[in-house]
């Protein structure tokens, strides 16, 4: 998350006609949501959260969980934007503007089903994607995240084939010369592999957590992290 003017996308844009780089971009959005609520059917009873959501957006379908889920009223959406362009889209859904790299202002287990799309990689140090999981498993019953697989050959944020496959240090400072310096800095990007995910889960969070791939044109684009309810909680 954060408040910078960068869009994950606009790289895209550049490289791509734009009306193709939406097209792309709606499918697999669908394609992703297909599979959330497979892992998770939605249910009128649950209490949903969306950490990460973008409040600055002006289209709809842009916030995708809120535009396909049946149940669009039980969804708090949090984000590090104001919620005046949210709630002019969604008026009759709760926005609550959180704090980068502080704890999220709900009580633990608050919420039956926690969603975060493409976020951690945002967060910082693997020390604050720990720290951010760990809360997403607090305040939620339930956890579907996403984040990009860092061995997909081309890195989304930049739009660039293979440099991400160097060495952290190597790729950063690639990134800085070709004028990426917003994506060259470890607190706006920090890209994970399936190895390095894991390795942020604790005892008591590992064994609830399956970790599973999505595919985009064949390749493991994204990762998904789905952590189930405890036992005994049900």
């Amino acid at each position: 998350m954060s408040r910078d003017d960068h869009r994950s996308d606009d790289y895209w844009k550049k490289a791509l006609p734009k009306s193709l780089v939406i097209q792309m971009l709606r499918r697999e959005q669908k394609r992703l949501y297909d599979r959330f609520v497979a892992t998770f059917p939605p249910s009128a009873d649950w209490r949903v959260l969306d950490v990460g959501t973008n409040g600055s957006m002006t289209d709809a379908r842009d916030y995708f969980l809120h535009y396909y889920y049946p149940h669009p009223e039980r969804i708090t959406a949090a984000g590090l934007e104001p919620p005046d362009v949210f709630r002019t889209i969604f008026p009759g859904c709760a926005y609550v503007e959180v704090v980068r790299g502080q704890p999220l202002p709900f009580a633990d287990q608050s919420f039956d089903l926690v969603f975060s799309n493409a976020v951690i990689e945002h967060v910082g140090s693997r020390v604050n994607q720990r720290a951010f999981l760990l809360e997403l498993a607090r305040v939620g019953k339930r956890v579907f995240m996403t984040t990009p697989n860092r061995w997909h050959p081309i890195e989304f944020h930049t739009a660039t084939p293979l440099i991400h496959y160097l060495p952290t240090p190597t790729y950063r400072r690639i990134y800085r010369a070709l004028g990426f310096d917003f994506f060259a800095k470890e607190e706006n990007l920090n890209l994970l592999d399936d190895s390095s995910l894991r390795s942020l889960l604790p005892d008591g969070v590992r064994e609830r957590t399956e970790i599973t791939a999505h595919r985009f044109l064949g390749i493991q684009s994204h990762l998904l992290l789905t952590l189930h309810e405890a036992a005994g909680r049900q």
